[in-house]
């Protein structure tokens, strides 16, 4: 998919989480739940400038974008509030999307990689790849 590739974020690098279609967590989120595997910290710079294991720790901690893994079945059906029906876009598996610093519960998975399990109301946009640059399998 798209291996390797680098966001810059605030000065901040990150490598852009790869995801097979296959929930590989170990876990499937309740209710208004969503499972997202956020993006890693670069461990070295644009500039070839190695970085100290903590610091990539803390910086991936901090990520504040990610994919969408799996979806909680109450999930952008309601408001917050209860109050009303969900108007509007929802996330899929596979989505990019950004949400709150530091947002949601830390998972190991199965696969050994760091997920989040974080509340709808954690997600604030689903991320939109500019026309004709889209990846091979991304929705539009």
């Amino acid at each position: 998919m798209r291996e390797g590739r680098i966001l810059k974020f605030d000065q901040q690098e990150f490598v852009v989480s790869t995801w097979d279609g296959v929930n590989r967590a170990g876990y499937v989120p309740l209710d208004d739940k969503i499972l997202v595997l956020a993006d890693v910290h670069a461990e070295m710079t644009s500039g070839a400038v190695q970085l100290p294991a903590e610091y990539v720790e803390r910086q991936t901690l901090a990520a504040e974008h990610g994919t969408v893994i799996a979806v909680g079945p109450a999930a952008f059906r309601w408001n917050d509030d209860g109050t009303r029906q969900w108007v509007g876009t929802i996330p899929a598996a596979g989505d990019r999307v950004y949400f709150e610093r530091y947002a949601g519960q830390l998972l190991k998975g199965e696969d050994g990689r760091l997920y989040r399990l974080m509340s709808q109301r954690c997600i604030a946009a689903i991320a939109v790849a500019a026309a004709g640059v889209m990846a091979e399998g991304e929705r539009a």
